[in-house]
């Protein structure tokens, strides 16, 4: 049994964790998380998991998509109403 002054040896064993086997984690817990609700999420991590920026649609784009015709966000003077 070492000493409690004795030097640790870190050569052949390392406590720390890659990137890889981080992102692994993290991804799992967040997963466990999120059974319960919703979790804010690292975007390092998100990223890993597989997430992507959905660029599709602007905002005002997602909105008037879900109105028949002329969309609540559109200028008055394009309408052509009538």
């Amino acid at each position: 049994m070492k000493s409690p002054n004795t030097p640790i040896d870190n050569t052949t064993t390392s406590a720390g964790l890659d990137d890889q086997d981080y992102l692994a984690l993290a991804s799992s817990m967040i997963n466990a998380e999120s059974q319960i609700g919703p979790v804010p999420v690292d975007p390092d991590i998100a990223e890993a998991m597989g997430a992507f920026a959905e660029d599709a649609l602007s905002a005002d784009e997602a909105l008037d998509s879900h109105f028949d015709g002329i969309g609540p966000t559109a200028d008055a003077e394009g309408a052509n109403h009538g």
